[in-house]
């Protein structure tokens, strides 16, 4: 049903507010967990679960590289393009700007907009009331069992077929462990970090009142001087449209520059 259709653009949407870091990981001083120098790239393996049984299948590849830096919203903003080239299709760019505090053991991410994460989507506009600004990502000064607000947030937004949606946005961060990793035949001495999304989408469908709520949980592994070594997100299965939104899996290839 074209609702259905509509309903499931919108959970994309949804995620993608609160999952938006994904494509990138980034920068830090030799102390520090997340390298700075213009330069350094990271390269990275990515693999999908389309049905949500765990099991991971290739899809691409990540090149993440910083290219330099620039002042925005008061901080010292780095500046890092993300290249992704999929196993199929034609490889995309984009940009993300990431700022640091605590000797760079916490990372922020600059959001201007929905539109900046997720690009256009068909059936979705004049989404508003987004707050520009940098959120923290990935904080790990506050040691393990730490917690922290990343995001929350309120998008109105008018889709085809829809009308007038609200979005609700919450996610938190906890730091879950310091923990061994091996990835790419390398063991990193690593901290895991869990970034945990609630989404509750409220619309109407056939001129009755919906409401649905979605879990987008997302943990990232990060080492010192190196940054992110892995990432992963859960399949999320949308009992309404019987829907898997697919689970990613990054995973560090290489690091130079740093």
């Amino acid at each position: 049903m074209k609702w259905q259709r509509r309903l499931i653009l919108l959970l994309v949407l949804s995620s993608a507010v609160l999952s938006s870091c994904q494509q990138g990981s980034s920068p830090s001083e030799p102390e520090g967990i997340f390298p700075t120098r213009v330069g350094v790239t990271w390269t990275y393996s990515t693999s999908v679960d389309t049905v949500g049984n765990n099991v991971f299948r290739p899809s691409g590849t990540n090149v993440v590289r910083i290219v330099g830096t620039r002042q925005l919203g008061g901080r010292e903003a780095t500046v890092v393009v993300t290249t992704t080239t999929p196993l199929v299709g034609a490889p995309t760019s984009d940009t993300s700007f990431y700022a640091y505090e605590n000797n760079r053991s916490d990372q922020l991410i600059y959001l201007s907009s929905i539109q900046a994460l997720i690009g256009n989507i068909e059936g979705v506009r004049n989404i508003t009331g987004f707050q520009a600004g940098w959120y923290p990502f990935i904080r790990t000064s506050g040691g393990v069992g730490s917690t922290y607000t990343i995001l929350n947030a309120q998008v109105n937004a008018a889709v085809e077929g829809l009308g007038n949606v609200t979005i609700a946005a919450r996610a938190e961060g906890r730091v879950e462990a310091n923990e061994q990793i091996t990835v790419s035949n390398r063991t990193y001495n690593a901290t895991r970090v869990l970034i945990d999304t609630r989404v509750e989408l409220r619309t109407t469908a056939g001129g009755f009142p919906v409401t649905i709520p979605i879990n987008v949980p997302l943990r990232v592994w990060v080492a010192r001087n190196t940054g992110v070594v892995r990432q992963e997100s859960s399949a999320v299965r949308i009992a309404i449209t019987g829907i898997t939104l697919p689970g990613v899996r990054q995973e560090l290839q290489s690091i130079t520059g740093n």
